[in-house]
């Protein structure tokens, strides 16, 4: 007798597996539809699930939106930070491979742009997704003062703080960043490059007495002239 064939067993797919799939979806939908792309309607079809399993694994469509976000920005801050991390380089070479990455194509995408307008968007109204902001903002700020401090230790700049300096550098990124998302023909990613090396170069020459630290801001004032007697 022919023997019969076994059929396949059935594997259900873990939480994490079902949560990372969710997750994509979201970015999916985001990255298309935009604000859109929110509804837990099309995240759940371009997921292929129900809309009970969404609310299974996550709290609220918030709460989802929140973990796409933090998702995405520890992505991208990883993939930044590894053009940075190369210990061979020298500190100011480690800062010039962070200035190239965030600027590389993939960075510089209309649809990316697109998800962190609906992530702004929704800072200020849901907890979940402020939470977020705040503790990705902070590893970012923190990647850029790791970065300043070894450029301050190598004695190739004057002694800063790094706090105010890795706010302003990050201001300075961002501020960039969106106006190249929000016409790529208005300047080039090279000249946005370029002008990060500006500032960092300029940095490196004390040209910024506010961020100099309190015994070098001292040690650059001119003494000022006696009045005549």
């Amino acid at each position: 007798m022919a023997n019969k064939r076994t059929a396949p067993k059935f594997h259900r797919a873990t939480p994490a597996v079902r949560r990372e799939a969710l997750v994509n979806a979201t970015l999916r939908c985001l990255k298309k539809y935009g604000h859109d792309g929110v509804s837990v309607r099309r995240i759940s079809a371009a997921a292929g699930v129900s809309i009970g399993l969404i609310n299974h694994h996550f709290p609220s469509k918030s709460g989802l939106v929140a973990v796409t976000y933090e998702t995405l920005a520890l992505s991208l801050q990883e993939s930044i930070r590894a053009q940075a991390d190369n210990h061979a380089a020298s500190p100011r070479e480690r800062l010039s491979g962070f200035f190239r990455a965030s600027f590389a194509p993939d960075i510089i995408d209309p649809q990316l742009f697109n998800v962190w307008l609906v992530f702004w968007s929704m800072v200020v109204h849901a907890p979940e997704i402020r939470a977020v902001h705040d503790r990705t903002y902070r590893k970012y700020r923190a990647m850029l003062e790791s970065l300043l401090g070894e450029l301050a230790a190598s004695g190739m700049a004057p002694p800063f703080r790094r706090r105010p300096a890795a706010i302003a550098l990050a201001a300075l990124l961002d501020g960039l960043w969106v106006e190249l998302s929000l016409n790529p023909s208005t300047f080039r990613p090279r000249e946005a490059i370029a002008l990060c090396e500006d500032w960092v170069d300029a940095l490196c020459r004390g040209a910024f007495p506010q961020l100099l630290a309190p015994a070098s801001r001292r040690a650059g004032r001119r003494p000022r002239a006696r009045a005549a007697g």
